[in-house]
C-alpha cells in the first residue's frame, strides 16, 4: 500500500524548491569550477568597479556644476572642523594652565532680567442680571 500524500502546501513548495536547488547545483557546480567562469566573473566585476567610479565621477562633476558640495567635500569640510576644534581645546587648556587653573578665572555675571513674568489672567464672571419688575402706577 501507497504512504498517504501530505497535503500541506508547505511541504509541497519545500519539497519543489530543494529538487529545483539539487538540479541547479548539479548544473551550476562544474561550470563554476571551468577556468572560463573565473575568467567571466573577474571581468564582470572589473567592469562593476569603472562604472561605479565612472557614476562617482560624473556626480562629483554635476554637483561642481550646480555649485553644491559633494559629500566628498562635506566630510572634508567636518574634519577641518574638528581639527581646529581640537586646536582650541588645546590652547584653552594651554591658557588655563598659564593662568593658574580653572579655579581663579572669575565667574561670569548674570545677565539682568529685564522681562517681567506675564500677568495672571483674570476671569470676572458676571453675576445673573436680575430680571426688572415695572412698578405699577398710581
Amino acid at each position: 500500500m501507497a504512504e498517504p500524500t501530505s497535503l500541506d502546501p508547505f511541504s509541497l513548495v519545500r519539497g519543489l524548491v530543494s529538487q529545483l536547488e539539487k538540479g541547479f547545483n548539479e548544473f551550476a557546480n562544474p561550470l563554476m569550477k571551468s577556468d572560463g567562469f573565473s575568467q567571466g566573473a573577474n571581468k564582470a566585476m572589473s567592469t562593476a568597479m569603472v562604472a561605479k567610479k565612472l557614476a562617482q565621477e560624473l556626480t562629483q562633476r554635476y554637483f561642481e556644476a550646480l555649485n553644491v558640495p559633494s559629500r566628498s567635500d562635506v566630510i572634508a569640510l567636518g574634519d577641518r572642523l574638528q581639527a581646529l576644534e581640537d586646536r582650541l581645546i588645546t590652547m584653552q587648556s594651554t591658557l588655563d594652565r598659564l593662568a593658574g587653573g580653572a579655579a581663579s578665572r572669575p565667574a561670569l555675571a548674570a545677565p539682568a532680567r529685564t522681562r517681567k513674568p506675564p500677568e495672571p489672567v483674570v476671569e470676572v464672571v458676571a453675576a445673573p442680571a436680575r430680571k426688572r419688575t415695572r412698578k405699577a402706577k398710581p
